[in-house]
């Protein structure tokens, strides 16, 4: 079994969430990490005993790096990705997968182009809760789905855990982008794409800061219509929630794990919320598992550029940019 030699470009807080499972996934051999704060690469070169460059370009032309890990905040992906597409890098990038529709458009392209395997960090895709969603929904449990509502409150942003510059930048961050899009991506996959988009943002005075309220909707080429709802600085606990709901049954998965489905006449029911933690499913691992799979040639669950750009589209209109 040929190991993979992997660059990871960005190494930040999202980086360091991911990089142990890089190191505990076999197929893993050389990882190569450069980013442009000087200590952080020493911090995350003590920590994990990876390699480092200060160089980005030379990690990029690098002939024996197999595969590079985008890890950096969204306006700088496109310039990083067609770079490490035409060197005939595979790619596997941080969601969203830009900070514009065009540039995200121009992303997908070069990935055709140059046929390298391009990826996102979708984990919540590879969870329990799209299985489940995609059986209910094979099975017909919930009947004809009547509406879609995705939902968000925070007492502030950015979250306690997340400080860095860009995550409340009005250019590429905010709860829209960090959040709403990995639910979106799990709605496009189990609905079909979000289109006849509207919206109404609140953004505070601070002209360079992100989004503090947003009203949305949407509608499903069934015409289903898919709600957005999403506040912050509110005096009310952190929460989550995506519901479909059906004529005959309905779904709500709250805050990324606990997943409650009522259909009938039965109590709302909670599943998927794992007490036994080596039964839960490792959904940094399946993502990592299924890059390396395509890049073998494998058959695989991918979510690709494609995606990435469909969401994108749903975001920035969201945010009523175009």
């Amino acid at each position: 079994m040929k190991k993979l030699s992997l660059g990871i470009i960005g190494l930040g807080g999202i980086a360091e969430r991911l990089l142990p499972t890089f190191l505990k996934h076999a197929r893993t051999g050389q990882i190569v990490g450069f980013d442009i704060d000087e200590e952080r690469i020493q911090v995350m070169k003590k920590k994990f005993g990876i390699e480092t460059v200060s160089d980005m370009d030379i990690l990029i032309n690098n002939k024996k790096i197999d595969a590079i890990y985008l890890a950096v905040p969204p306006k700088y992906h496109c310039n990083i990705a067609v770079k490490v597409m035409k060197a005939g890098k595979h790619i596997l990038c941080e969601k969203p997968l830009a900070a514009s529709i065009d540039e995200a458009t121009k992303m997908y392209e070069v990935a055709k182009e140059t046929k390298v395997i391009h990826a996102m960090n979708f984990p919540l895709y590879y969870g329990f809760a799209y299985s489940r969603i995609r059986e209910l929904l094979s099975t017909n449990t919930l009947g004809a789905i009547k509406r879609i509502e995705l939902s968000a409150l925070y007492p502030v942003w950015p979250r306690p855990w997340q400080q860095t510059p860009w995550i409340d930048s009005r250019e590429d961050g905010g709860f829209v982008r960090e959040v709403f899009t990995h639910f979106i991506q799990l709605i496009n996959a189990s609905f079909g794409k979000i289109e006849n988009i509207s919206s109404f943002v609140e953004y505070p005075d601070n002209e360079h800061k992100c989004e503090t309220g947003l009203i949305g909707i949407g509608e499903l080429v069934s015409g289903v219509k898919v709600v957005f709802n999403g506040l912050c600085d509110v005096n009310q606990l952190g929460n989550i929630r995506l519901l479909i709901y059906g004529s005959e049954g309905s779904v709500e998965l709250q805050n990324w794990r606990k997943l409650i489905v009522k259909t009938g006449e039965q109590e709302w029911i909670t599943a998927g919320e794992m007490k036994d933690q080596s039964k839960s499913i490792n959904t940094s691992y399946e993502v990592v598992n299924a890059f390396y799979e395509a890049i073998d040639g494998e058959k695989t669950r991918l979510v690709g550029f494609e995606e990435g750009l469909q969401v994108t589209k749903v975001v920035e209109k969201l945010l009523r940019k175009s």
